[in-house]
C-alpha cells in the first residue's frame, strides 16, 4: 500500500509537469525530465519526444503543422531553443551536428511571430536557470570559447573579480599595416576636430577599465571605428567600440560638448541598488533606456552621459564599470568581433597613449569622486 501511495504521488508530480504515463521498462523519459523543465511546460510545450538515433521526425509532425518553436534536449541536460518553418527539416540539420541529441519538444507558432516568440522564450528560460546551448539572444554562453585561447578562463575570472595585480597584457599593439593605412586618413581628420584629445582620453579609459586585456584582444575580439558615417557635419559620432556583433560604446560631440552611449549589464544595478535601481539612477541624474541589441541578450540596458565630466564619472564609478566589464566579457566569449575591417589601429593606439599621458588627471578625478562619496 505504501508503495502504491508513493507511486501515485510520483505520477501526480509528473502529471503536473505535463509528462505522460510510462511503462516500467521505459525509464529514459522519466530519467531525462529535469525540474527546470516545468518552465518549458509553462510556455506551452508538450512532453518530450525521444529522438535519439532517429534520422527523421516526419512521422511525429504532420506536414501542415511544422511551423513553430522547438526545444532540443541533450544527454548532458542542456537545451537549445530554436525556430523553424519546417521542424522536420530543421531537426535533420541538428542531428548531423549534435551526436548527443536525445529529445525534442515542439509547439506551433505562426510564421510571422517566430522571431518574437523565439527571443522571448530564450530570454525567459535563461532567466529561469536552464542551461541553454544557444548563442544568439543569450546573455551568457558557457563551454570552451575562442577567447580562452587568448585569455585563459582563470585570467577572465580574476579580471572580472578585480584580482589583476599580477596579470599582464601584451606589451605591443597588434600589427596590420594594410588595415592601418586604410583608416589613417579618417584618423588624421579625427585629430583636427574639437575635443579630439578629450575623446581619446575617454576612449582610452574605457578600453583600460572595461575591456579584458585590450592589447591581447584587440582586432580579434574588439574594434573601434573612427568617424563612422563620415563624422561631422553629417553626424556627431566620433567613434564606436564594438564587440562580437554589437556596439558597446559610442562617443561623439554635439553643440553641448562630448556625449557617450553605453550598453552594459543591468543585473549589476539590480544587485547593487535593489529593485528600484532604475529610479535611483534617474534620481542621480542618469538617463537610461531599455534599448538592446540582439547579441547582448536580455541582461542589457543603455546608459547616456552628456558631458566630458559625466562620461569620466561613469567610467570611474565601480558600479557602472562592473556592468560594462560583465557585459563586455560575455560578448567576447560569444565570439570574435564581426567588424574588424573597420578597426582604426591609429585611434586605438592614440587612445591608450592619451590615457597613459593623462594618468595623473584620471587619478585626481577618481580621488575627488571618492571624497565626494565619503562626504
Amino acid at each position: 500500500m505504501t508503495g502504491d501511495t508513493s507511486r501515485r504521488q510520483e505520477l501526480e508530480s509528473l502529471d503536473a509537469l505535463g509528462v505522460p504515463e510510462y511503462d516500467e521498462g521505459e525509464t529514459s523519459q522519466i530519467v531525462y525530465v529535469l525540474s527546470e523543465d516545468e518552465h518549458l511546460w509553462a510556455l506551452g510545450f508538450p512532453a518530450w519526444q525521444e529522438v535519439r538515433g532517429r534520422r527523421s521526425v516526419a512521422d511525429l509532425h504532420a506536414r501542415r503543422k511544422r511551423c513553430g518553436i522547438y526545444v532540443l534536449g541533450f544527454e548532458d541536460g542542456e537545451r537549445y531553443v530554436g525556430k523553424a518553418v519546417d521542424v522536420v527539416s530543421r531537426f535533420n540539420q541538428h542531428r548531423k551536428t549534435h551526436a548527443d541529441l536525445s529529445h525534442l519538444t515542439f509547439k506551433q507558432v505562426p510564421k510571422a511571430r517566430l522571431d518574437e516568440v523565439e527571443q522571448h522564450h530564450i530570454h525567459h528560460l535563461e532567466a529561469q536557470g536552464l542551461r541553454l546551448r544557444n548563442i544568439a539572444h543569450m546573455s551568457v554562453v558557457t563551454g570552451e570559447r575562442d577567447l580562452d585561447l587568448v585569455v585563459t578562463p582563470d585570467e577572465q575570472e580574476r579580471w572580472l573579480s578585480g584580482d589583476v595585480a599580477d596579470l599582464q597584457d601584451a606589451e605591443e599593439q597588434v600589427r596590420d599595416d594594410d588595415l592601418r593605412r586604410r583608416h589613417h586618413r579618417s584618423f588624421e581628420r579625427f585629430m583636427t576636430l574639437p575635443y579630439a584629445h578629450d575623446v581619446l582620453l575617454l576612449l582610452g579609459l574605457y578600453l583600460s577599465q572595461t575591456v579584458p586585456f585590450p592589447r591581447r584582444t584587440e582586432l580579434s575580439f574588439w574594434n573601434v571605428s573612427c568617424l563612422p558615417y563620415g563624422g561631422p557635419p553629417r553626424t556627431s559620432l566620433y567613434c564606436r567600440v564594438s564587440l562580437n556583433m554589437q556596439e558597446v560604446l559610442a562617443l561623439g560631440v554635439d553643440e553641448h560638448g562630448i556625449w557617450a552611449s553605453f550598453h552594459l549589464a543591468s543585473s549589476v544595478y539590480q544587485q547593487e541598488l535593489g529593485e528600484q535601481w532604475r529610479e535611483r539612477l534617474t534620481e542621480g541624474g542618469w538617463e537610461t533606456t531599455d534599448h538592446q541589441y540582439k547579441p547582448g541578450g536580455h541582461d542589457q540596458m543603455q546608459l547616456f552621459a552628456g558631458s566630458f565630466e559625466d562620461v569620466r564619472e561613469v567610467l570611474l564609478n565601480p558600479v557602472h564599470a562592473d556592468g560594462m566589464q560583465l557585459f563586455n566579457l560575455r560578448l567576447m566569449r560569444k565570439g570574435p568581433t564581426y567588424f574588424g575591417k573597420f578597426h582604426s589601429l591609429d585611434l586605438a593606439e592614440a587612445a591608450m597613449q592619451e590615457f597613459t599621458l593623462r594618468m595623473d588627471e584620471i587619478i585626481a578625478a577618481a580621488e575627488a569622486a571618492q571624497d565626494d562619496d565619503a562626504g
